[in-house]
């Protein structure tokens, strides 16, 4: 009996420990749409620290894009803890990329595809997040362009 009690209680430390380390992990919510026009967005937002968090994160991003898109293709929406992608990354790090970025706190969005298309879109989610209560937010275009 006394073996069970200190397996069992191994067990509840091995569990517990486990979840305080996947709770202390830090995620990057990184996303990646097409539109039917051939532009491809690619966000990568402020690191959370916790997995649930960087899900919410996510998901509040793709809210509106499935909502206003209804045949844009979701391709990626992951948490990762490090971010791995060399566009995402690029994004990260305030690298150039080709196209047009949104930038606002907690956000950097590429949007790449035809020039018009991309420029008038990046213009819109910009103006868009200062109206619904965003402090700041621009669109510029990259100096890889």
């Amino acid at each position: 009996m006394k073996k069970l009690a200190i397996a069992a209680a191994l067990a509840i430390t091995a569990v517990a420990l486990g979840h305080m380390h996947v709770v202390a992990q830090r995620y990057y919510p990184v996303v990646k749409v097409a539109s039917p026009e051939g532009l491809t967005f690619i966000a990568v937002q402020d690191m959370t620290q916790q997995r649930r968090a960087c899900g919410a994160a996510n998901d509040r991003f793709l809210e509106p894009v499935k909502a206003r898109c209804k045949d844009c293709r979701v391709i990626a929406a992951r948490c990762e803890r490090v971010v791995r992608g060399d566009e995402e990354r690029a994004l990260l790090e305030g690298r150039p990329l080709p196209g047009y970025l949104v930038v606002a706190p907690g956000l950097r969005l590429s949007i790449s595809g035809p020039e018009g298309s991309a420029k008038a879109n990046c213009e819109f989610i910009a103006g868009d997040m200062v109206k619904r209560g965003v402090h700041s937010a621009a669109c510029v275009r990259s100096q890889a362009t």
